[in-house]
């Protein structure tokens, strides 16, 4: 099995409720809904184990809430708490988070991220989680080889929520990429079975090719990441 790490994946197209006059300084984020992320994932909403984030509600700004990298001793990356749940409408479950952002005058980073988010000019949210118990690649054209690609996580456990500027940040968009990759390698590792001794070879060809197509997709991937650099 491999190892569980912390992962990150951004809403595409997020929704963010906000009140224009709110004093309060709330705003409520839709921070995951189920679709296939740009990672070729989908996070199942029956599953989130939410009671880590809810006894804490960190918010963060482009994830810098964690140990070891990128600016994170700065305290200030926490820019406000809050709470998380389901949330059905349509006979559709996403996941919701209602934010409050840290007083005016506390924290300059919190002032102006929640500025931006009410101008409009930042508009992304993003969660931190850990994979829970072991998911399953889909069928057909979803399978491990096939054209699109697509793994199902059994449930997740929600960390902390950032808003993020993407892709504004390389380096924190290199890094979430490193680790779906590096994920989805062992989880691709481990639903393809080695040919055994007594196989044909049409099932030694067929090894072949599905390795052949993940050098493919792992040249792909590369040359993705190497854009996103420049």
């Amino acid at each position: 099995m491999a190892e569980q790490k912390i992962m990150f994946r951004c809403l595409e197209s997020p929704e963010i409720r906000k009140d224009e006059k709110d004093e309060a300084r709330k705003m409520t984020f839709v921070a995951s809904d189920g679709t296939r992320d740009s990672a070729g994932t989908v996070l199942n909403q029956d599953n989130w184990d939410l009671k880590r984030f809810n006894s804490n509600g960190v918010i963060g700004y482009q994830h810098k809430v964690y140990g070891g990298w990128d600016d994170t001793d700065n305290p200030d990356n926490i820019i406000g708490k809050g709470h998380a749940y389901i949330e059905e409408s349509n006979g559709k479950k996403r996941l919701m988070v209602d934010v409050e952002f840290e007083p005016e005058g506390m924290n300059e980073l919190a002032d102006k991220v929640y500025k931006k988010l009410q101008f409009g000019t930042l508009k992304a949210v993003s969660v931190g989680f850990r994979p829970v118990g072991k998911g399953a690649w889909g069928k057909g054209e979803e399978a491990i080889g096939g054209t699109r690609e697509t793994y199902y996580y059994a449930g997740q456990e929600l960390l902390e929520v950032s808003v993020v500027n993407i892709p504004a940040n390389p380096n924190a968009l290199k890094r979430g990429l490193d680790m779906a990759e590096e994920e989805l390698k062992a989880l691709r590792a481990e639903g393809v079975e080695e040919p055994k001794g007594g196989e044909d070879e049409a099932a030694k060809k067929a090894a072949e090719e599905t390795a052949a197509r993940q050098l493919a997709l792992d040249k792909a991937t590369s040359i993705a990441r190497a854009a996103l650099l420049q």
